[in-house]
């Protein structure tokens, strides 16, 4: 899906061509260097772009001509107008892809959207009520790049994840925020007929969707660890209350280093680590699925990076 990539690169000039137009500009790592608008939203984000590329010629020692990039852009908007309540918004859309001769692969796909809005209690508790929904842009494949493989795992919401929570957020600092929400309903969603009837990603055979109901958590932390190295952690656990699966824990955890080399320059590594009893892996030549297993994504990227946004007057 190469239109994918061309859409991502397009939102994110677009938004940073808006951004430099009204003035309302971060430099690097969110610092403002705008006046702040008279306005309860604080609005902005980041788009990087990130690429490489090889190629051989005669080379002794042999080689794959390649290319690769990955583009991701990131944007929140969050209402807080002096009151108890507050509303938090954020969106995250990511592709990346890898093109070897004529092989294409895909490297990143990801579209995340959360909201959350919470109602002050105490100086460091919020009641909290959260939306959360992911999916991908494009279709995956068993074994991506094999000639004649054409055997897809999946594709446009499917899978799809959605939760709907009701908890209690804890935020004692600006880099630590913890929600817990011991009655969250979670939708799994397969719109794919083939892999519905499969059984794919935990749904009963034949069927689209799956509910569970449960307890989750997510914690947030994100901090500067040296001078123009920043480190930031997202981790979710969900705990299903039916079917006798409270024991079997699913873990979605993100950790990412930023590091700036200059204004619009900077490097990044990331490792996206996933459980899910209900995603089954290792399928042999028979059919037969092995089970369950820890998925591990490393992503290291040098790259483009723009930093956009306003914030509200201090009242």
């Amino acid at each position: 899906m190469r239109n994918v990539f061309s859409l991502l690169l397009a939102a994110g000039l677009s938004a940073s061509m808006f951004a430099q137009a009204d003035s309302l500009v971060y430099n690097s790592f969110g610092k403002v260097v705008d006046e702040p608008k008279d306005t309860a939203w604080k609005v902005g984000g980041n788009f990087g772009l990130q690429f490489t590329q090889s190629s051989y010629s005669n080379w002794q020692a042999g080689g794959v001509n390649s290319v690769a990039g990955n583009s991701m852009l990131s944007i929140f908007a969050n209402y807080d107008n002096g009151s108890k309540w507050t509303w938090q918004n954020r969106l995250v859309l990511a592709y990346g892809m890898n093109f070897q001769d004529t092989v294409y692969n895909k490297t990143d796909d990801r579209i995340e959207f959360e909201s959350r809005i919470d109602r002050e209690v105490s100086k460091n508790w919020n009641m909290s009520g959260l939306v959360n929904f992911r999916t991908q842009f494009s279709n995956g494949y068993a074994n991506p790049g094999e000639e004649g493989d054409s055997v897809r795992i999946s594709t446009f919401l499917a899978p799809a994840y959605l939760l709907v929570g009701l908890g209690a957020t804890y935020k004692p600092n600006e880099r630590l925020s913890a929600f817990i929400s011991p009655a969250t309903m979670k939708m799994t969603i397969v719109n794919d007929q083939r892999l519905s009837n499969m059984g794919a990603y935990g749904v009963d055979t034949g069927k689209l969707s799956r509910y569970e109901i449960g307890g989750y958590a997510n914690i947030r932390y994100k901090a500067p660890l040296i001078t123009n190295i920043d480190f930031q952690a997202n981790l979710d656990l969900f705990s299903n209350y039916l079917d006798g699966q409270y024991k079997n824990i699913d873990v979605n955890g993100e950790f990412i280093l930023f590091m700036k080399v200059n204004k619009y320059i900077t490097a990044n590594l990331s490792v996206n680590v996933i459980y899910d009893n209900d995603i089954l892996i290792d399928v042999d030549e028979d059919g037969i699925v092995d089970g369950p297993r820890t998925q591990v994504k490393e992503v290291l990227g040098v790259g483009f990076a723009y930093n956009f946004g306003y914030q509200p007057k201090k009242k």
